[in-house]
């Protein structure tokens, strides 16, 4: 390798970086919401279960130059050469689906978690191209999205790319079958990556948390 080299890959891994820690930090302040201690628990999914923090990563997601850097990390890790449509996940995976795709200079179609009500009745929007479909979406949490989306595409005979991908894997490591089988998971962070209650961002910032305003 030679110098030139050398100097090329250390200025690209510093860009990357750069563009990394402007990712966690716009989530890190703008995108948890954080339950002060003895404050009032947010209602959870399930019955009688309550939350002390919340993930709102839209509320970074919709901002053009955080959505298209994050697709830029996330194309960086696919294999090169990657010939594929991207099916964004409605409705959080769209936006990424999106940048995505301009980045990959390919198209992109959205999958619905349940049929449409009128018209074609159909599953998708945009036009398949017949080329592995990667999957994209927000979060990977418990994947139900996802997997729907592996089922929907499968019921049509649609292939699906060997990777799918996330800003954030809320995955616990031990959940081995929220997984989608044998597809590798390509994402940028983890819940370990944040402070992710009220305590521990005091801890360690030094101050209070400020989600902002919520309408």
């Amino acid at each position: 390798m030679t110098d030139e080299q050398l100097y090329t890959d250390s200025n690209q891994e510093i860009m990357y970086d750069m563009k990394y820690e402007y990712l966690r930090n716009e989530i890190e302040h703008n995108a948890v919401y954080r339950v002060e201690p003895n404050g009032r628990k947010l209602p959870g999914k399930a019955p009688n279960v309550t939350y002390s923090w919340q993930m709102y990563l839209r509320r970074c997601m919709f901002d053009p130059k955080f959505v298209f850097t994050a697709a830029e990390l996330l194309v960086s890790k696919l294999p090169r050469g990657l010939d594929v449509q991207i099916g964004a996940c409605e409705d959080a995976g769209v936006p990424l689906g999106l940048a995505v795709a301009t980045i990959m200079s390919t198209t992109m179609i959205s999958i619905k978690k349940s049929r449409k009500v009128y018209g074609l009745l159909n599953f998708t929007e945009g036009r398949v191209t017949g080329k592995p479909i990667l999957l994209v979406d927000d979060v990977a949490g418990s994947q139900n999205t996802l997997r729907s989306a592996v089922y929907t595409l499968g019921a049509f005979k649609l292939p699906v790319a060997d990777q799918y991908m996330t800003i954030l894997n809320k995955t616990q490591g031990t959940h081995k079958q929220n997984y989608l089988g044998d597809k590798e998971l390509i994402s940028l962070f983890t819940c370990e990556d944040f402070a992710m209650n009220w305590t521990a961002y005091v801890k360690k910032f030094n101050r209070d948390p400020d989600f902002g305003s919520y309408y």
